[in-house]
């Protein structure tokens, strides 16, 4: 019924990521903690995901192979009833989703231990794609091997893992061979193959590459969690509790980032990102990724946003978008 609707109004989104959050979040109000939170939302995003695939089966890019946590946050955003295309490397999933290959992408860009995925950063400077969605994954790390730890000689992993596990790693892996591949779930792949060889990566890895977990939840940080980006080619309206990124560059001038941030202050806006990256147009300048509190339809983000572009010599919106959780 919703999907006929759609067509007699000309609407031809089958994902509205608003929409969506304004069922969770009412569901949520009416639940008064008789019910778990997170299977609620696991629940309903399956049942959402079923009633988008009577409309069409979205197509989600996501970084390769099957069983990075990639493809774990995709499936928990987007539930079982999507269709799922691995990509590597992570910055082809930009093209993979501008080409019309797939609907959507998942994009890891930033992490609680390591803080920011730069390449990923650095692509919005040239795509037309716009962020959609955020949602955020708990990263648990376990040892996958076919052998036990003592007869372990190598271990793949991704760098971030190997980061995420250092000390972990130096007190029981200590000298251990180390190599950097393009996901975990890549290194699981490998790792099935080689008899002495390891895997960093999920215990989803595991089950799907079935190798047995030699040692689980490995990570140095318990809260170890990695946002994750949904990027599309519409722009997505109000929620009630958004959040927009954008990238700007300053005239060259003293204060001229100062003046920038004085005006978010003027209106009241949070930033809850602020990170400069090179220009890709000339040698020693930079641009700045910012995450604020708010939708660009809102009244003050608007007029905040206007009055930037007078200090800037570029103001990108990259989306307003629901906050994840």
């Amino acid at each position: 019924q919703v999907g006929e609707l759609k067509s007699r109004t000309g609407d031809e989104r089958i994902y509205v990521p608003h929409r969506e959050k304004e069922i969770i979040t009412r569901l949520k109000a009416r639940n008064h903690d008789r019910f778990p939170i997170s299977a609620l939302e696991t629940i309903y995003a399956e049942i959402i995901s079923a009633c988008r695939s009577l409309e069409k089966t979205l197509q989600i890019a996501f970084l390769g192979p099957v069983g990075s946590f990639g493809h774990a946050a995709s499936l928990r955003h987007f539930g079982s009833s999507a269709g799922f295309n691995p990509v590597t490397p992570q910055p082809g999933i930009f093209t993979t989703v501008e080409s019309g290959r797939a609907d959507y992408g998942v994009v890891a860009v930033e992490n609680s231990t390591n803080g920011t995925v730069r390449d990923i950063l650095e692509m919005f400077q040239h795509t037309s794609l716009r962020i959609c969605a955020e949602c955020f994954l708990p990263i648990d790390h376990s040892l996958l091997s076919e052998s036990p730890m003592g007869e372990i000689t190598k271990i793949y992993s991704h760098p971030q893992p190997f980061a995420q596990c250092r000390e972990w790693l130096s007190q029981n892996l200590r000298g251990i061979q180390q190599i950097e591949v393009a996901s975990t779930s890549e290194a699981a792949q490998l790792a099935v193959n080689e008899p002495e060889a390891a895997a960093i990566a999920s215990k989803f890895a595991g089950e799907i590459y079935q190798l047995p977990v030699v040692s689980a939840s490995i990570m140095d940080d318990p809260n170890n969690t990695t946002r994750f980006l949904v990027i599309g080619r519409h722009a997505v309206e109000r929620s009630g509790n958004d959040r927009t990124s954008i990238l700007f560059a300053i005239k060259d001038r003293v204060g001229a980032l100062w003046g920038v941030l004085g005006v978010f202050v003027t209106y009241q806006i949070n930033m809850s990102k602020l990170e400069s990256l090179p220009s890709c147009t000339k040698a020693w300048e930079y641009v700045f990724f910012v995450d604020l509190d708010g939708h660009v339809e809102d009244e003050h983000v608007r007029r905040a946003l206007a009055e930037i572009r007078d200090l800037c010599v570029l103001v990108k919106i990259l989306g307003s978008y629901p906050r994840g959780s």
